[in-house]
């Protein structure tokens, strides 16, 4: 098996000019949306940047990608901890996460429910970046109002549409 090759100055360079380019295609297709970058490393040495889109069923959904020793890592909160009916919600979650493709369901900071994945440096493109960044925005937009109607039931209520 061949592993993806550590992470240098060119890789962070790459990262971020491919991140900058898919927001500029995006902005150019009228879709509101913002990156943000943290320019230093944090203490273990990761890079990060930050996409906000506007999504219709969750209002906002916010991408963390960091750079790792290899891969570029993507995650984005679907939904925090359930606080009733945790059992009926993860037997939904884990039927779901069957079905995806390009990412997974996760447990993660604070028990909230995450859709994560991977992407090696060799394969970090523009398009894999469109297809990821479609993915995360599809699925939490499918799983959050069931998800939160589940595991937030008094709290949540669905957004009516006109």
């Amino acid at each position: 098996m061949t592993r993806a090759p550590i992470g240098d100055a060119t890789t962070y360079q790459v990262v971020n000019d491919v991140l900058a380019a898919w927001m500029l295609e995006w902005q150019a297709a009228s879709l509101p949306g913002r990156i943000e970058h943290i320019p230093e490393p944090d203490d273990r040495g990761h890079f990060h940047w930050l996409v906000r889109l506007r999504g219709e069923e969750k209002d906002y959904i916010t991408i963390w990608f960091s750079l790792r020793q290899r891969t570029v890592h993507v995650e984005t909160q679907v939904m925090p901890a359930p606080e009733e009916n945790a059992e009926d919600l993860y037997r939904f979650l884990l039927k779901k996460n069957a079905e995806l493709r390009e990412v997974h369901l996760a447990i993660g900071p604070e028990e909230g429910i995450y859709l994560v994945t991977q992407i090696p440096f060799g394969e970090l493109t523009r398009e894999r970046l469109d297809e990821t960044i479609g993915a995360v925005v599809a699925y939490t937009e499918e799983i959050f109002p069931t998800g939160m109607s589940i595991g937030l039931a008094s709290l949540y209520r669905r957004k009516k549409r006109p």
